[in-house]
């Protein structure tokens, strides 16, 4: 997933705006929380393999999320306005607990949040 799916930059009124959606960066966190699954690549031709090789072992690899929230909030620096949207994505414990933690950390550096039903 691309951080344009749950993040869109724009400009209003000679303002940075940027419209978060809940719904979309909660997709995106469960997924980091899950690890990402990939198998390593296979070398050779299907003539080539032995019939008893089987599948190749499966290589789970996960983003810490407090890196990941502040790789979010090093993205929203030339930002000047948050628009929330989709709040009831907020009602999961420790996801809603990092998003108001962007948001305030968002808000300490001078930025605006607001919430929008869309």
């Amino acid at each position: 997933m691309n951080r344009r799916d749950f993040l869109l930059f724009r400009t209003e009124a000679s303002k940075n705006v940027a419209v978060l959606s809940c719904e979309k960066l909660f997709m995106y966190f469960q997924d980091i929380n899950a690890g990402f699954q990939n198998s390593a690549s296979e070398a050779g031709t299907i003539d080539d393999a032995e019939w008893w090789a089987g599948e190749p072992a499966l290589l789970t690899s996960k983003v810490d999320p407090e890196l990941f929230f502040a790789s979010v909030l090093d993205d929203l620096a030339d930002i000047d306005s948050i628009k929330v949207k989709d709040m009831e994505w907020l009602d999961q414990g420790e996801f809603r607990v990092r998003v108001e933690t962007l948001l305030t950390a968002f808000k300490a550096k001078g930025g605006e949040v607001g919430y929008k039903d869309i």
